[in-house]
């Protein structure tokens, strides 16, 4: 009984780093759209610009609704959550928080 239960628990244990490895790391940044090159865009904060991937299934979102890739512009600030796969960004998830003037 003990040792089945050790099993259990280090079968467990296992699943759950396997898990966690084949998640990929979420990356999120706040800064201005400085370039938009097709389906890629360089949002630019504080310290770096990040170079991400817009895909169908990217929710992009002004004042709260829905918005097309093709309504963003140079100079917007955004917020973004990425997903860091295969050494580049896939955007998941972009607000845009103002236009520009």
């Amino acid at each position: 009984m003990f040792r089945a239960t050790i099993a259990t628990i280090a079968i467990a244990a296992f699943a759950l780093i396997i898990s966690r490895a084949a998640i990929a790391d979420e990356v999120k940044c706040e800064g201005a759209i400085v370039q938009i090159d097709g389906d890629t865009v360089t949002v630019k904060d504080m310290s770096k610009e990040h170079r991400m991937k817009i895909e169908p299934a990217t929710k992009i979102t002004s004042a709260g609704k829905p918005v097309m890739v093709s309504d963003l512009k140079v100079g917007q600030k955004v917020k973004c959550v990425c997903d860091k796969k295969d050494g580049g960004m896939i955007c998941t998830s972009m607000e845009i928080m103002r236009d520009t003037p």
